[in-house]
């Protein structure tokens, strides 16, 4: 039987429980029935009325695509969300393919989302799981075309659509890997400074058409991820170290060593207000910007080793101590301005060790 150990995920948890069950059944891991063929994972956190619109533009492609099931997760927001988006599922008739689950706390984006991967995975195994933010509509047949990329291609472990902004214009939802090499460079302003030499060190990746080109990519955002499930039960879920910014980075990283691509493909569309979970009013400004650097230095430590994360953390540092000074000797920017950039530095410098912190 499996044994909770402390460094035990809820989806190590959910693995178990499944392979518990197969092995007591007699029946071999590779002849079970898998009854879903794809499960939707939605965290809510303070965002009823978006989680709301985004079940019932969800509606149409569930019943286009049987087997589709979606779990919400109501992420400890302290609010009447769970009230209120159980009553919207019950007035909808969607209780049939939508389960709500409610957290007591804030599990943050990663746990959030592996809390109901788990609750799928401690049944069966489904073929895909969409990860999928509140604040989105899934626009007709977004769905079909997004499996029909899957399914036509196995080498492919994750997979994002074309997200528009709510005026129509396009996000840029995939990205270079934020390496220690590009990092520096760009901590340096060296893509913008010098172009021609160092576009490679951009991570926004912008010299392409996305919104015609499919093409693979180095990692694609968590606001529309379709992942396989058979990946997620040999290699976890999303690394619970993250509470909220870069978890997306690291999966995908993890996804591209073991063998499998990250793509794009902009034949299918979603509407994504962005932000709604983390803006002022839902999350502290503080907090906010607090996992917004944790983020960014445990994806050097995690994805590139410890001498990346102490790297990066210096040249941050000295960087922004540089740009302090030139602003207060050459009285180039407003003191506001100047004020601003040395707030950052202490921030930095006060943080330090503070990163391994995980926050709330």
């Amino acid at each position: 039987m499996f044994q909770r150990t402390p460094h035990t995920s809820i989806v190590d948890e959910a693995r178990a429980s499944v392979d518990d069950a197969v092995g007591s059944s007699g029946i071999p891991r590779e002849d079970r029935i898998r009854r879903t063929l794809l499960a939707i994972i939605v965290v809510n956190f303070r965002t009823p009325a978006q989680t709301t619109d985004c079940l019932r533009s969800l509606a149409p492609e569930v019943a286009a695509n049987p087997g589709t099931r979606v779990i919400v997760v109501e992420n400890g927001s302290g609010d009447e969300s769970a009230t209120k988006i159980g009553s919207a599922i019950a007035v909808s008739g969607w209780e049939n393919w939508c389960t709500l689950l409610v957290s007591e706390r804030n599990r943050g984006f990663a746990a959030g989302n592996n809390f109901g991967i788990a609750h799928v995975m401690s049944a069966e195994v489904p073929d895909y799981v969409l990860l999928l933010n509140s604040d989105t509509i899934v626009q007709p047949g977004c769905l079909a075309h997004s499996l029909g990329v899957m399914i036509g291609d196995s080498t492919i472990g994750a997979m994002s659509c074309r997200l528009l902004n709510a005026d129509g214009t396009i996000q840029n939802v995939c990205r270079r890997f934020p390496t220690p090499a590009r990092c520096l460079a760009a901590a340096l302003s060296l893509p913008w400074w010098l172009p021609g030499l160092f576009s490679w060190a951009d991570c926004e990746d912008l010299g392409w058409d996305r919104n015609r080109v499919a093409r693979d990519v180095d990692w694609i955002g968590g606001a529309f991820m379709l992942l396989r499930g058979d990946w997620i039960v040999r290699h976890k879920g999303l690394d619970e170290r993250f509470f909220f910014y870069g978890e997306d980075i690291e999966l995908c990283h993890r996804i591209r060593e073991t063998g499998y691509r990250c793509h794009y493909d902009p034949g299918s569309t979603v509407i994504h207000y962005g932000g709604s979970s983390s803006d002022p009013t839902r999350m502290a400004a503080s907090s906010r910007n607090f996992h917004s650097w944790r983020g960014r230095y445990l994806i050097q430590r995690i994805c590139y080793g410890r001498f990346a994360e102490l790297f990066i953390k210096c040249a941050d540092i000295i960087t922004v101590a540089r740009r302090v000074a030139w602003r207060y000797v050459m009285r180039r920017r407003a003191v506001q301005d100047n004020l601003a950039t040395a707030d950052v530095l202490r921030f930095l410098i006060r943080n330090w060790n503070k990163w391994d912190e995980r926050g709330a």
